[in-house]
């Protein structure tokens, strides 16, 4: 059976209890003129209405998001759950004003019958076993309605032993104990209303829990690749909790990238606080930034560049003042005209100046996009090259051994792969020189060879 139906089967099996036990209250009550009895008694026709409505909100907020609800129907039990609280709050002060009335009145007779206590007694046990089946249920429901249900039995319980007292109280001769009683009722009816509508109206009014909202926060901060986690709000509705996430990362991360790093924040938060329906925005780290970074992220914002790379940046001295001096390569469609092309450059120069500020210089390098090209592998004919590009790659003092080389033609130039070892603790600045010298030693040497690609891995 799915948690909907159980909540509706509870929901109206307690219903079905109450209005029994309600009419039976009332006609006692009636009957013995009992103050704290009749309390007892409007106290169970209010929960008539007040588990009615819990019935009929278990239902309507199983009702799925629609296009009027985009986040569903749920809140029906927090609503429930507030007007349990004005009702509740409402019989309570009424009580009290008939109280304080019969404490200064000396003609009315409270009958203290046998069957009025034993009445008292079994609603007490009743409830002791309501409450216990609807809390249970609430915690693993995670229903604010059956646990506002629950609340409401508790304080019956507590409310039918204050009767029974105060009706033991009037049977040994004090007839005020009866209003006595009463006020107590009251004052555990008005604590426990003020509890329960606290909760319905922060939840209505979506304030935020804050320990659930912090692991929250320390989870997304947590999750790879999210330099820092900048705002997070959450609110519940009903039993689901909805968080909005806004997280930092590298400026030229890419939207693949940031995708993933939305993702790993999902993931961190599902860790933290399962079942979480959250949206995940990535904004640039811009605090952090180098400048080639900067420079990457402005010319990459330029409408029509695919690719930015080879970028360099310059710092130099002109009589005194401190100037940049920016190169990149940016790749664009290959079809785009050559005036096409020089409004682009000067498109991400522009964007390059705004981001670093006035006195740079920028040179932007536009080209074609590559192509998926076809080619064939020609190593085993191509032995000259592969012995060529042994004997470079092992001169270097970097490079322990090259294990592989593949040779590939495409159209009327060769590409190169090599596959090198080298010691792990090897810096990425040492290992990319002994590649350059590598790559610029076999293009001098074989003229037909177009790209070379030199892969290291550790020893």
């Amino acid at each position: 059976m799915s948690d909907d139906r159980r909540r509706q089967r509870i929901a109206a099996g307690a219903l079905g209890v109450t209005v029994a036990l309600g009419a039976t209250k009332v006609a006692v009550g009636l009957a013995t003129s009992s103050l704290a009895l009749l309390a007892q008694a409007l106290d169970s026709l209010i929960d008539v209405v007040a588990v009615g409505l819990v019935f009929l909100a278990v239902r309507y907020a199983t009702k799925p998001a629609d296009e009027s609800h985009h986040y569903g129907h749920a809140k029906a039990e927090n609503l429930v759950a507030f007007t349990q609280t004005l009702l509740l709050g409402a019989i309570a002060a009424g009580l009290f004003v008939e109280a304080v009335r019969r404490l200064g009145a000396d003609d009315i007779a409270v009958k203290t019958p046998w069957y009025a206590l034993a009445l008292l007694i079994g609603s007490a046990a009743i409830d002791v076993v309501r409450t216990r089946w609807l809390m249970s249920a609430a915690r693993e429901l995670s229903s604010d309605a059956l646990r506002a249900g629950a609340m409401n039995f508790a304080t019956d319980v507590g409310t039918a032993l204050v009767a029974v007292v105060s009706l033991l109280a009037v049977r040994s001769g004090a007839e005020s104990a009866d209003a006595i009683g009463a006020l107590i009722v009251c004052a555990i009816v008005g604590i426990l209303a003020f509890r329960l509508g606290k909760r319905s109206v922060d939840i209505l009014m979506d304030r935020a829990p804050e320990a659930r909202m912090r692991a929250i926060e320390a989870a997304a901060a947590s999750a790879p690749g999210v330099s820092e986690a900048r705002r997070v709000r959450v609110r519940e509705t009903g039993n689901q909790l909805f968080a909005d996430v806004t997280v930092a990362a590298g400026r030229t991360a890419s939207l693949e990238r940031a995708h993933d790093i939305a993702e790993n924040v999902e993931r961190e938060i599902a860790r933290v606080a399962p079942g979480t329906d959250v949206v995940v925005h990535v904004e640039p780290a811009s605090e952090t930034s180098s400048l080639v970074e900067r420079v990457q992220a402005a010319a990459s914002r330029a409408e029509g560049v695919h690719e930015v790379h080879n970028v360099l940046v310059h710092a130099f001295d002109d009589a005194g003042t401190n100037k940049l001096h920016v190169t990149l390569h940016a790749k664009a469609a290959p079809r785009l005209s050559v005036t096409e092309a020089h409004d682009l450059a000067d498109l991400i120069e522009a964007q390059v100046v705004t981001e670093l500020g006035l006195g740079v210089r920028v040179d932007a390098h536009i080209e074609p996009l590559q192509q998926t090209m076809h080619g064939r592998v020609v190593t085993a004919d191509r032995s000259d090259v592969v012995r060529a590009v042994e004997a470079r790659a092992t001169e270097e003092v970097e490079i322990l051994d090259c294990h592989e080389v593949i040779v590939v033609e495409t159209g009327e130039s060769l590409t190169v792969v090599a596959h090198v070892r080298g010691r792990g603790d090897t810096s990425l600045a040492a290992l990319h020189d002994a590649a350059d010298r590598v790559e610029k030693a076999i293009l001098a040497e074989h003229s037909e060879i177009g790209r070379v690609l030199i892969h290291f891995e550790p020893a």
